[in-house]
């Protein structure tokens, strides 16, 4: 069976419709597109923060292993946190536990320390906009006390 060609106005029709873009599908385009980009922005201000922070944890647990004993190195876990900044970035202060393995024989020299930090950042610090709750970034980092130290 043979079908009969459209008609020129059909056809005329369908050539003119044919690729356009109205402005409907532009807007919700737009709306993708505005969201992808806040998207992307809090996921890059999550990263930044959770790095801040392991950086922190790093160079307070490097800070106590160097301290000549056990309350030298919690104030200079709490030094090494107020030198950071992160307290600007969190909510409030950050949480900041300090952990001591002894050595062999017992003593601080030749033991571990390990600095474990907890913040707790509001969402829309991260994203820009408003947006409800928040997120708590931890970080631990653990440093070996020299055993020769004095």
């Amino acid at each position: 069976m043979r079908t009969r060609p459209p008609s020129s106005a059909a056809s005329a029709a369908a050539v003119r419709d044919a690729g356009f873009i109205t402005a409907v599908e532009m807007l919700s385009l737009l709306v993708f597109g505005l969201v992808a980009l806040l998207f992307l922005g809090y996921l890059g201000r999550l990263h930044a923060a959770a790095i801040q922070i392991e950086n922190t944890s790093q160079a307070a647990a490097r800070a106590a292993s160097l301290a000549s004993d056990r309350s030298a190195a919690a104030s200079a876990v709490e030094s090494a946190i107020a030198l950071s900044a992160i307290d600007a970035r969190c909510g409030g202060a950050a949480d900041a536990s300090l952990t001591w393995s002894p050595s062999p024989t017992g003593s601080w020299q030749g033991g571990s320390v390990t600095v474990t930090i907890r913040c707790t950042i509001p969402n829309d610090e991260l994203a820009g906009i408003w947006t409800p709750g928040d997120r708590t970034i931890s970080a631990s980092d653990t440093q070996p006390i020299d055993r020769y130290q004095r």
